[in-house]
Order: structure tokens, then C-alpha cells, then sequence
């Protein structure tokens, strides 16, 4: 018999990957590790953590003040998801050699972290000290009560932080991985999938629009791998 090869990949091999994700609804990274259970099956756990945007946004520059910077109108909120997603792989086509392509559907679930950070502004008001002179200040965004002439633009991303809110919600992901590489451990991969969150405590991103439960979008990702 033929002695295999110390760079040859096989099912009994355990990975590990990182990175970035580009979806419909916003962008972000992951973290993935895979181990086998049987020939053509692995048990997967992902870490995951994206922005969640409405599709509605829309950048604008406020042109009645100079040097001023695109924020998006009327929203209130940035929305990020931390999930932790469990689930299985299904190998398809095993990647044997450096002109193969290995191929693998997945599918995992479970529990999310939203972050619901508010948006501040640098506005321009009346100076209460000289009433003919302006300065700027950092305002939380409310369109009700911030004329969209005042606006200058987006304040520090830090700018706020501390008034972040918390919530638990639940994600599923699913997709097909095709991956290449060297006879090596190391690798890389493009995934093709879809998102879906449902976050129960509604968060508000865009002021006085319908603000929905549940986000879903179609994703592209692009990682480093490495079997182990």
C-alpha cells in the first residue's frame, strides 16, 4: 500500500477559519471552528458579529453649512449582533489536492447579543453666551427636536457608548463553503448564504419608520483557514 502523504487532507481533520462577511443588511466578522464526527460530517460552532442596517438608509450632507460631513438620515441607533451559532457541515467534495476545490453545505443556530448603541451628531446652535454667534456641540440624533440645517455631521463613534443597550435574540445561518488551498493545513474559502435574525425587542434604527423583529439577508465571505 501506498503510504499517504503527510500534507494530504482527509475528513478526520479538525479547522479552524476567520473572516469577513458582506451581506445585504451590513457587514462584519467571523470565527468558525469545525470538528468530525463521521466521513462527510463535522460539528460546527461560529462566532459572529455584524452590523445590522434597514434598507432603507440613506446618506445625505447638509449643504447650508460648510465643511460638513454625510450622516444618515434619521437614524437613531447603530444595531450589531453577537451570535453564537452551533450546527453541522456536510462535505460534499473533499479538497485532496492543490488544484481541488472542496465543497461543504452547512447549516447553524442559536442564541445573539444586540447591541443597540445611540447616534450623536455635531450640530451648530446659537452661542447662549454671544446670541449673535454659533458654536457646535454633540447632540444624541432626534429628529424632532434637530432641524437637518444644523447638522454638521456624525460625532465621535465613541461618542455615546456608555448609553448602549443590551438585548438577547436568536440567528440562523446557512450556506454553501468552497474552499482551496495547498496539500498544507492552510487554506482559504468563499461562503455563499443567508442571514437570519429575529431580535424580540424590535430595535429602533431608523426614527418613525416600521422597525422590524426580523432581519434577514443573502451574504458573501471571504476567510483564511487552517486544519489542525
Amino acid at each position: 500500500m501506498q503510504a499517504q502523504n503527510a500534507n494530504d487532507i482527509t475528513f478526520d481533520e479538525a479547522a479552524m477559519k476567520f473572516g469577513a462577511r458582506m451581506a445585504t443588511n451590513g457587514i462584519g466578522f467571523f470565527y468558525r471552528n469545525t470538528q468530525p464526527i463521521m466521513n462527510h460530517k463535522r460539528r460546527l460552532l461560529d462566532i459572529d458579529l455584524s452590523s445590522i442596517k434597514n434598507a432603507k438608509e440613506k446618506d445625505i450632507i447638509n449643504p447650508r453649512l460648510a465643511n460638513t460631513r454625510p450622516y444618515i438620515y434619521n437614524k437613531i441607533n447603530r444595531v450589531y449582533n453577537l451570535r453564537f451559532l452551533g450546527g453541522f457541515q456536510h462535505v460534499l467534495a473533499e479538497r485532496n489536492s492543490k488544484n481541488s476545490i472542496g465543497i461543504a453545505l452547512f447549516a447553524a443556530a442559536g442564541p445573539s447579543l444586540t447591541f443597540i448603541k445611540p447616534i450623536f451628531l455635531d450640530v451648530q446652535e446659537q452661542d447662549p453666551n454671544f446670541p449673535a454667534g454659533f458654536i457646535n456641540v454633540s447632540r444624541r440624533y432626534n429628529p424632532e427636536t434637530i432641524q437637518s440645517n444644523q447638522i454638521i455631521g456624525n460625532s465621535s463613534y465613541f461618542t455615546g457608548i456608555n448609553q448602549t443597550k443590551l438585548n438577547i435574540g436568536i440567528a440562523f445561518k446557512s450556506g454553501i463553503e468552497f474552499n482551496w488551498g495547498s496539500f498544507g493545513s492552510d487554506f482559504k474559502s468563499l461562503e455563499l448564504g443567508i442571514m437570519v435574525d429575529c431580535l424580540p425587542s424590535n430595535p429602533e434604527i431608523l426614527y418613525n419608520q416600521k422597525n422590524k423583529i426580523f432581519y434577514s439577508g443573502f451574504y458573501i465571505s471571504f476567510a483564511y483557514g487552517k486544519n489542525r
